[in-house]
């Protein structure tokens, strides 16, 4: 949101992009894999890949966005070049649509959790009309959408924060609970004849 003059499209940001979004989210992950937690694991590694795809973008030894520019090696004008902004906003089309079947899904779990994904899908689409209308030359309008995607980022950030609160409370065997809104109430759904019960739904609907 640019907030202290912040800007350069997240370049500052690269360490802890690989390292608390990436990485933290890939060992995440596979640890929810481990425990048969298939929604978390799904989401957790989707993210973490997106984190580690859009720092990798912007490291030069990766060679991404420098040919986009005039001299096919300076990356930071290949990141700011319109051919490079044009193409890079289908990935954030693509994160949208996962997101949009993250909130789906999440609609059996919580209300935080259903509008972590919300904003997320905001975010991406906003990010993908931003690069867009950069890429037409709309700074001002670009530049807008960049903020508001700053801003339904922020959102999904406290949204997120508030659940871990909630978990590590719970974790910790807190004398109280914070409440997250049990969607899991909603939905009624028996097993067919010789089915298993979904694993992940039950702990989902108990821990919340």
């Amino acid at each position: 949101m640019a907030w202290r003059g912040a800007s350069g499209n997240g370049v500052a940001f690269i360490g802890p992009i690989v390292f608390l979004g990436g990485l933290l989210l890939l060992i995440t992950s596979i640890l929810e894999f481990i425990l048969g937690n298939t929604f978390p694991c799904v989401v957790f590694g989707t993210i973490g890949g997106f984190w580690f795809a859009f720092a990798a973008t912007m490291i030069p030894s990766f060679n991404a966005a420098a040919p986009y520019s005039s001299t096919a090696k300076d990356t930071a004008a290949g990141l700011s070049s319109a051919g490079f902004l044009n193409t890079y906003a289908f990935l954030f089309i693509t994160m949208a649509v996962l997101m949009l079947i993250f909130m789906i899904c999440a609609t059996r779990t919580n209300i935080v959790y259903t509008l972590i994904f919300l904003s997320l899908m905001i975010v991406f689409l906003l990010l993908s009309s931003a690069y867009w209308l950069l890429g037409e030359g709309s700074a001002a309008t670009g530049d807008r959408c960049v903020k508001g995607a700053g801003a339904s980022l922020f959102v999904a950030s406290l949204l997120g924060f508030y659940l871990l609160i909630v978990q590590l409370f719970e974790a910790l065997d807190f004398p109280f609970h914070l409440p997250v809104g049990d969607l899991g109430v909603l939905w009624t759904r028996t097993p067919h004849k010789g089915q298993k019960h979904d694993i992940e739904e039950g702990a989902a609907v108990g821990d919340n």
